[in-house]
């Protein structure tokens, strides 16, 4: 996705600067061997190298995400030192907190306007999980130090209009966009060719297939759901849930679904491979804990949506995506998470798609080029602050 509006804002007369890391969030990204220093779709791409080992345990990865911190600072003083100089600096929120501060910090080394990326709220969403406990002190900082990072950006954007009313009751931003993200683009020159032999193969069943992908999280609540796929594995065969994806949960998951015929398991794939798997099924599924809506926003929707599947959504029925889901009939909202209520909603799911399959799917593109737009129409009023051109040159775009 960054690639794709860091191509956008190229077009449109900005010059991109792209600050990272080699490969290495999943395993299968480590098999990649990309250049650490290349030229992207006219973007300058610059790649810090990847700790030896970093994805092997749950504390390597840790340790690489907080040691990503210091040195994107120690890099943007060395620049400065050396006379580079950028007009924005742009950062999203992973990891929590510092990510934000070291982008605030960054920007205020070159004397940049600052854009921070909110993907999700934290420490709120930490917090709304039960893994910081809000009155304690480490909280305390954490959010004073985020809510100092919001109030100070330049321009700060949200993914969904319930994030937006989340930042606002807790201190309005300078300036705050919504701009939710988009389907995603298969660049296959970013990982390495996958092996025909492991693609996934065309289904040619009877079943009701309902999919779940992406990241197997805590913030899921699919455990609900394999329990209820427990209860409907005798009175509905036809209907199978597929988990595509790695994540924390994973382990629990298979646990939970020990025995039962109608769930399976799907290693992560790439990008190319799991389209694939998606445009196959007959549902995509999205579930969230309650109230997650106001932290985050599940963009696995829209893949679903461009392909033309249509989605089962376990949300607050008075979420933003709940709304969206009824008014444009793109799916179904089940009424509520319990394991009965689940039960009833797997079914009636099944039942319609059944009766409706050669019908065709609803298809409901959400549209790129109309985000790409906004992100363009966002930038060019920063610009417009920082230049008298109406151009930034450099952009350091989300180190």
């Amino acid at each position: 996705m960054l690639r794709s509006i860091g191509r956008a804002l190229v077009e449109a007369g900005h010059e991109v600067t792209i600050w990272t890391e080699d490969p290495c969030y999943k395993l299968s990204d480590r098999a990649q061997t990309v250049s650490r220093r290349e030229i992207l779709d006219g973007m300058i791409v610059e790649r810090l190298a990847k700790l030896p080992d970093s994805v092997a345990t749950d504390i390597m990865r840790l340790a690489d995400k907080l040691l990503f911190v210091p040195r994107l600072m120690l890099k943007a003083i060395i620049q400065r030192t050396r006379g580079v100089n950028y007009d924005l600096v742009w950062t999203a929120t992973i990891p929590p907190v510092l990510q934000g501060w070291a982008g605030r910090k960054i920007a205020k080394i070159f004397g940049a306007r600052f854009l921070y990326h909110c993907q999700d709220l934290y420490p709120e969403l930490a917090a709304h999980m039960g893994f910081w406990r809000k009155g304690a002190l480490f909280y305390r900082i954490m959010a004073s130090i985020e809510g100092r990072t919001r109030r100070c950006a330049d321009l700060l954007v949200t993914l969904s209009d319930d994030m937006a009313a989340t930042v606002c009751a807790l201190g309005a931003p300078r300036r705050l966009a919504v701009i939710n993200n988009f389907p995603l683009e298969d660049f296959l020159d970013c990982r390495p060719v996958a092996n025909p032999s492991s693609a996934p193969a065309l289904r040619g069943d009877d079943k009701v297939q309902l999919i779940f992908a992406g990241n197997l999280g805590l913030f899921q609540g699919l455990e609900a759901v394999v329990d209820a796929m427990r209860l409907v594995e005798t009175e509905c065969p036809e209907l199978e849930l597929v988990l595509l994806g790695e994540g924390k949960a994973l382990p629990s998951l298979e646990k939970r679904a020990s025995g039962l015929s109608n769930v399976r398991f799907e290693p992560h794939r790439p990008y190319g491979e799991a389209r694939r798997l998606i445009a196959n099924a007959d549902v995509g599924l999205v579930s969230l804990e309650p109230g997650i809506q106001r932290y985050a926003f599940p963009s696995k929707t829209l893949t679903y949506l461009e392909l033309g599947v249509p989605v089962l959504a376990i949300v607050d029925p008075d979420s933003e995506l709940a709304r969206m889901i009824t008014c444009e009939e793109l799916g179904w909202v089940s009424p509520g998470r319990d394991s009965g209520m689940l039960r009833q909603a797997l079914l009636a799911v099944a039942d319609e798609v059944a009766r409706t399959r050669n019908r065709g799917k609803p298809v409901s593109v959400p549209n790129r080029e109309e985000a790409l737009d906004r992100w363009k129409q966002e930038l060019m009023i920063e610009a417009s602050a920082a230049r008298p051109s109406g151009n930034f040159g450099p952009l350091a775009v989300r180190p």
